[in-house]
């Protein structure tokens, strides 16, 4: 099978950086886990509740991902039972102004009758 000019391993060793980011930004999932983490520190099942549709292989996926990408970190308690969180890097916490930016162009040109997020 001929992969595209625009299959993921391209756009991951891109020389664009609107290509690379889009390689680690790549869906709604993404945006949605990043929507959450931006506030607060949340564990798996925090975020499986918050992010409407999403399975819990799905959100593995995307959470080891973004580990693996630096964005953000997986912290494991030493308490019983053991608790884990995951928390933006500062790489992460820069992502905050897309976030925000989207937000507030959400609230300035999309309909008011969508569902609001107060996220």
């Amino acid at each position: 099978m001929q992969h595209s000019h625009y299959d993921m391993e391209t756009r991951k060793n891109s020389a664009c950086p609107v290509e690379r980011t889009l390689y680690i930004l790549r869906d709604v999932w993404t945006f949605m886990i990043l929507r959450d983490l931006c506030t607060e520190s949340k564990g798996f099942n925090q975020l499986k509740k918050s992010v409407e549709g999403i399975s819990s292989r799905m959100l593995s996926e995307k959470l080891k991902f973004l580990e693996e990408e630096h964005i953000l970190d997986r912290n494991v308690s030493e308490s019983r039972p053991v608790r884990v969180t995951y928390t933006l890097t500062e790489k992460g916490k820069s992502l905050s102004a897309v976030v925000d930016s989207m937000r507030n162009w959400g609230q300035t040109w999309i309909a008011q009758s969508a569902k609001n997020c107060d996220n």
